[in-house]
């Protein structure tokens, strides 16, 4: 018996679906071999350069990230075992799903994540999904706006360290919490319409003294800072050999060309380092902090992050039951919306910045800095043979 002509045409078109979805993956994986393959060449070519880009990243990490960071981690992890935000949670339910359309527990990880920096909002929402007192609903929802620049970074390193004005530094924190305001109400308003009432988690969840769990709270703290150090010292290493193989240069020529102006060059190059990692990004505008456009920039980079700020933020995004790209897009929207925010607030209210920037660079790591992280690295080893072994 013959089959209809329309089941053949269904078959045919699943064949050549697989097809082409296959192909697809063989591109991808031959993509990914070529770059890990160029990245490893250069790493023969560049070894001293790769060395240098190495120990800025582990001086940054011994002068900016272990100091704030570790102390939130241990913070949230602590706030979180303890019950402490799930009796916060009661009190916030309502105005949470008034304002985002979320439990009253996910206020800790939106607090915390605008208090502590990148990337202590995912760390704190993977900690509430494990315990369950936030939804798998709530979880996506607020990974989209719970992973913001603490203010240490903004009015510290950005406003004093770049374009030496605490006002500056101010006028970037406001509009980077206005705009993540802003993209939590908005989620609210356009796609909660016909979505049931917010069910909340919290209230049967067990309390534990803070002896009890202040062992696990520092040991999973130490190796989330961890986690993120390396990253950042992986991106800085990656930053440097593009810088040497010609390939950043030769795009900021590109940029430059497109986008005539002064300070262009300058504003070019912090662009697309930032876009790949926030510190040395944001650093990168000292040169051109004089031009109109270096404010907005600069928020932008603090609000979009860089890939390393998402790469560390990718373990606790899947802990949380979080998809990757609509963080991607919400963390860009993020971005350009407080640029466009800075833009307008810089124009009401005119900030007198100085023509030129501070210099302000990262010292080489002394003696004492070697043994500490020595200290941590030997620490850490012995935290994750421990828990194996338990």
């Amino acid at each position: 018996m013959q089959e209809p002509p329309a089941l053949r045409i269904t078959f045919t078109d699943f064949n050549n679906f697989s097809e082409v979805t296959a192909v697809k993956r063989k591109g991808a994986r031959l993509l990914e071999g070529i770059v890990l393959l160029a990245l490893t060449v250069l790493l023969f070519l560049f070894p001293g350069q790769s060395s240098q880009a190495a120990q800025k990243g582990v001086t940054l990490c011994l002068d900016l990230l272990i100091p704030s960071l570790f102390p939130f981690f241990v913070l949230s992890s602590l706030f979180i075992a303890t019950g402490m935000a799930g009796t916060c949670a009661r009190l916030v339910q309502r105005p949470m799903s008034l304002l985002f359309g979320v439990g009253g527990a996910g206020t800790s990880a939106f607090i915390l994540g605008a208090v502590g920096g990148y990337p202590v909002g995912p760390r704190t929402l993977a900690q509430l999904t494990e315990r369950k007192e936030c939804t798998q609903k709530d979880a996506r929802r607020l990974a989209l706006f719970c992973n913001n620049c603490g203010p240490a970074f903004f009015i510290g390193a950005a406003g004093m360290g770049i374009f030496g004005s605490k006002e500056a530094g101010f006028l970037l924190l406001v509009c980077n919490l206005l705009a993540s305001i802003l993209i939590g109400c908005s989620l609210h308003i356009f796609f909660d319409r016909n979505s049931s009432k917010v069910n909340a988690l919290y209230r049967n969840q067990r309390t534990e003294s803070l002896s009890s769990v202040l062992p696990e709270c520092v040991r999973s703290s130490f190796v989330s800072t961890l986690n993120v150090c390396a990253y950042v010292i992986l991106f800085s290493v990656i930053t440097a050999l593009a810088d040497c193989s010609g390939l950043l240069p030769l795009l900021v020529n590109v940029l430059t060309a497109l986008l005539p102006g002064e300070h262009t060059a300058a504003l070019c190059r912090s662009f697309l380092i930032g876009f790949l990692e926030i510190s040395t990004g944001t650093a990168s505008l000292s040169e051109g902090v004089s031009s109109p456009a270096a404010l907005p920039l600069a928020a932008f980079l603090l609000g979009w992050g860089g890939l390393s700020v998402h790469c560390q933020s990718l373990a606790f995004l899947r802990e949380a039951g979080a998809p990757l790209w609509p963080y991607l897009t919400a963390k860009l929207v993020h971005g350009l919306l407080a640029a466009l925010l800075t833009g307008v607030g810089a124009a009401l209210l005119p900030l007198s910045l100085p023509v030129m920037a501070p210099a302000n660079s990262f010292a080489d790591p002394s003696l004492v800095g070697r043994e500490l992280l020595a200290l941590w690295f030997l620490a850490g080893v012995y935290f994750l043979l421990s828990r194996k072994k338990g």
